[in-house]
């Protein structure tokens, strides 16, 4: 299975999901980078964004991590975590329609191999994905504690 289930990425989206971050944690949002190549590095400018990082404090127990940021024009997304000692992944994954796995789903912290159920709701654009994902992130930085991430209600 491959996100995007042969899709092309979708630039526009991805920089929806960065602008919507970068005005919903005002002074929280430190940067972001994208990647315009497969396999380049990350740039300060979008030329041709596949992926944007963005950084973002503070962290859940670090004072900073980031997410690494895709969407596909099926509306296949990916918004991986990470800081020193925890990763967790949000996504969907259309191509597992055909599978056991649930399409929206949770990749738990550190354990990136396990689909549970996603508490965010399906079929939104990604302003409102990524109001989502950034509301059980912030969760999980109040509490101090990444069991909360996937136990919201009511996201979009």
């Amino acid at each position: 299975m491959v996100m995007g289930n042969g899709s092309a990425l979708d630039p526009d989206a991805l920089l929806a999901s960065v602008n919507t971050a970068a005005d919903q944690l005002g002074a929280g949002f430190l940067r972001a980078q994208y990647k315009n190549t497969r396999h380049g590095t990350y740039d300060e400018e979008p030329f041709r964004p596949r992926e944007a990082r963005i950084t973002v404090r503070p962290g859940i127990h670090q004072q900073a991590g980031y997410f690494d940021i895709q969407w596909w024009a099926n509306g296949d997304y990916k918004y991986h975590y990470r800081e020193q000692g925890l990763e967790f992944r949000f996504g969907c994954e259309n191509a597992n329609e055909t599978t056991a796995d649930p399409v929206y789903h949770f990749h738990p912290p550190n354990d990136l191999q396990r689909h549970e159920r996603s508490c965010i709701a399906p079929d939104h654009p990604p302003e409102r994905v990524t109001r989502a994902v950034l509301a059980t992130w912030w969760a999980a930085v109040k509490n101090g504690d990444e069991t909360v991430l996937n136990t919201q209600d009511g996201l979009p």
